[in-house]
């Protein structure tokens, strides 16, 4: 189904009665006894022992309303299995840990190249894009949330509100999109505010009211990694296996929904994760090279790969992150955080060589292809993912 020209019906729910959680939980608890729920959780093999991992994992022992976790281990040897079995051990949910580096994961992918359908190497992408196939493979319609196994602060009413508007069918949600304020002592989200903000506004002003860009620019945070979506859905998306995976998933949900059966919520007052080094001196590392991926995913997507306004985008894109420094140390001061503007202006810097390298030399997309389609290509692909994990992966 294709959305219409402008993108005005996306619903923004907030977060404002923070005491209202608990009675939420029980009306969530309700409706997931009639449509299960599953939760993807990305983890690179850095985040096993970490503090934030087990606050994470101590949370969802207390949320029984969730029925399957699916763990995409990334980056791992045949020697951190145990550890990560362990870490996960606690968990009461049906639980999955799949390594996304073990051979028959590794043979069935090669089916798939075989058949034309990716060339992707790994990456975040690929992590979230396998554990979305374990989650379909184990069948029944329901709601598949992701996010990221990082998160300081977590508690589990953040996976219980990108699921409830979901749950709740008489609204009729079928994908959910997190946001929140980036602060601690200071704003975070530099690639966001220094980058994504600006380039889109940029991108609109030299490219016109392309419905892309006006879908991109109704939601708070498009580079979240928090969504729920329909497991339909899900079945039917392209994944990118680059930093631009949240952007790419963005229009493929613009292509499949109507903007009324979209929505965003609030999350929590505050985020905090893993914040990246920026690496101003190495594109291939940090923010610098998320910050090619996440542009040149941009352009791709929204020039289809010719755009006539190239030549002028980093120079248009310049002058608008000079506005969002000065923003930036408009909402510290108000607010009274610490600000950092060197700090900022050394992101801005960075960033714009990545902007340049993303329109002088596009990276290829790295397309994963939806699950719908690898099951046409290789029938059985599903089925027979499903067998490769469960012998030695099946935590609980």
């Amino acid at each position: 189904m294709s959305s219409p020209s402008h993108p005005a019906g996306i619903t923004t729910l907030h977060r404002l009665a923070t005491a209202s959680w608990p009675a939420l939980e029980v009306r969530v608890a309700h409706l997931a006894a009639e449509c299960q729920v599953s939760l993807v959780l990305p983890c690179h093999v850095r985040e096993l022992g970490t503090e934030a991992l087990a606050g994470m994992i101590a949370e969802l022992a207390q949320a029984p309303w969730i029925r399957r976790i699916v763990v995409g281990l990334d980056g791992a040897g045949p020697d951190d299995l145990s550890g990560a079995r362990q870490a996960f051990a606690g968990l009461p949910q049906e639980t999955f840990l799949l390594w996304s580096g073990a051979p028959s994961i590794l043979a069935l992918e090669a089916q798939l190249k075989a058949a034309g359908q990716t060339s992707a190497v790994a990456g975040k992408g690929r992590n979230v894009w396998l554990g979305a196939g374990l989650a379909l493979a184990h069948g029944g319609t329901g709601v598949v949330a992701l996010h990221d196994c990082d998160i300081k602060n977590y508690s589990r009413e953040i996976v219980g509100r990108l699921c409830h508007p979901l749950l709740e069918k008489a609204w009729g949600f079928h994908y959910n999109k997190g946001f929140y304020s980036r602060h601690s002592d200071r704003l975070h989200g530099r690639v966001q505010r220094l980058l994504v903000r600006p380039l889109l506004r940029a991108m609109e002003l030299r490219a016109g009211p392309v419905p892309m860009l006006q879908f991109l620019s109704a939601f708070r945070y498009p580079l979240a990694g928090e969504s729920a979506l329909e497991s339909t859905l899900l079945s039917r998306l392209n994944f990118s296996s680059t930093w631009g995976l949240e952007i790419g998933l963005l229009e493929e949900v613009r292509r499949h929904l109507t903007p009324s059966a979209v929505c965003q919520t609030e999350l929590c007052a505050a985020y905090d994760h893993k914040h990246h080094e920026l690496s101003p001196d190495d594109p291939q590392h940090g923010l610098h090279r998320m910050a090619r991926e996440v542009a040149g995913t941009l352009l791709a997507t929204v020039g289809g790969g010719t755009y006539p306004w190239k030549e002028q985008i980093v120079e248009t894109w310049q002058d608008l992150s000079r506005d969002a420094l000065r923003h930036a140390a408009a909402e510290s001061a108000m607010n009274g955080l610490d600000h950092f503007p060197e700090q900022d202006a050394l992101a801005v810097a960075t960033f714009g060589k990545a902007l340049e390298a993303a329109v002088d030399q596009p990276a290829p997309p790295g397309l994963l292809p939806s699950w719908q389609a690898a099951e046409r290509a290789v029938p059985g692909i599903l089925h027979a993912l499903k067998d490769a994990v469960l012998p030695q992966s099946r935590i609980q």
